[in-house]
């Protein structure tokens, strides 16, 4: 019995010991390349305000076109990385589109399994990096529509893909609470974004000081933009719960859909003009953090 827990003892040693040795080696590795991540993490960034910048712009193009009684069409991420290959150059650009977003996927991923900015492992933690989770997959997809619009000029895009999700959620035992989760953490997505948004919690991952004339002037810029990004998110999970609550797949909006919906209510060109300036200033925002956002790879806190 004592040689039994004696080898027992000796197993668990070596165990502990080969975890430590690939967690050392995994260390070394992300210490290796950790400036070419900062590097592609960056240029996400700037990719990801790219598209929401296009995004925004054409969203105010179409308010300010109502206003003039001229036509028009919102549009989503994809729709905007249509549009920028009709521009001088969109070709070259959609490549440079594609490194940023799988640069800003990996990041997001980095955050989300690594950890580096020590989110932990409670409640708060695993929700903020299942978000980033999910983020990386997004973009990733984004990229890979972006690929296939370089290479073959087209690519196929389905604009109700939100509702077909839904629908396809919906038709599971138990759908319908699944997809009013799904709408209550999307709730709390979008109201930890508003109050980040009001109370400038997200300066302190930023190396600039909001109190020189830049800094105040980039903090607001960072306000409007991600208090904008919240209230599309409470937007779409609003209509999350009350597709959850009538059972009915079709409700569930995208981006394009949540701005074509302020276009068609009461003062509807002041609030579609209102949230596209927004999320004008969230692309803004996300090029801001390319240029000074801290981004630490490694595990110690930034």
């Amino acid at each position: 019995m004592a040689d039994l827990k004696q080898t027992g003892k000796h197993l668990a040693g070596e165990v502990h010991s080969g975890l430590h040795q690939v967690g050392a080696g995994a260390s070394g590795v992300t210490h290796q390349v950790a400036p070419a991540l900062e590097t592609l993490a960056r240029v996400g960034y700037a990719s990801k305000g790219v598209v929401y910048g296009a995004v925004g712009l054409l969203a105010l193009s179409v308010a300010l076109g109502r206003s003039l009684g001229m036509g028009g069409a919102t549009t989503d991420s994809k729709g905007a990385l249509v549009r920028l290959q009709d521009l001088p150059g969109g070709q070259g650009l959609l490549w440079l589109l594609v490194l940023g977003l799988i640069g800003y996927a990996l990041w997001q991923l980095l955050r989300a399994v690594m950890d580096p900015e020590q989110q932990g492992k409670g409640a708060k933690g695993i929700v903020k990096r299942g978000g980033y989770l999910l983020s990386s997959i997004f973009n990733l997809g984004l990229a890979l529509f972006a690929g296939r619009l370089a290479v073959s000029g087209a690519a196929a895009r389905n604009q109700h893909s939100e509702a077909q999700t839904a629908g396809q959620v919906l038709s599971v035992p138990g759908g319908q609470l699944l997809l009013g989760l799904a709408g209550v953490a999307l709730l709390a997505i979008a109201g930890n974004q508003l109050y980040s948004a009001y109370g400038a919690k997200f300066m302190k991952r930023m190396k600039f000081s909001g109190s020189s004339g830049r800094g105040e002037t980039l903090k607001r810029i960072g306000q409007v933009g991600i208090g904008a990004r919240g209230l599309t998110t409470a937007i779409i999970a609003v209509f999350l719960l009350v597709a959850a609550w009538r059972n009915k797949a079709g409700m569930v909006p995208g981006v394009s859909e949540v701005l074509t919906w302020l276009r068609n209510q009461p003062a509807g060109t002041f609030l579609l003009g209102t949230l596209a300036l927004g999320t004008l200033c969230y692309g803004v925002w996300c090029v801001v953090q390319a240029l000074y956002r801290r981004i630490q790879i490694e595990g110690s806190r930034a």
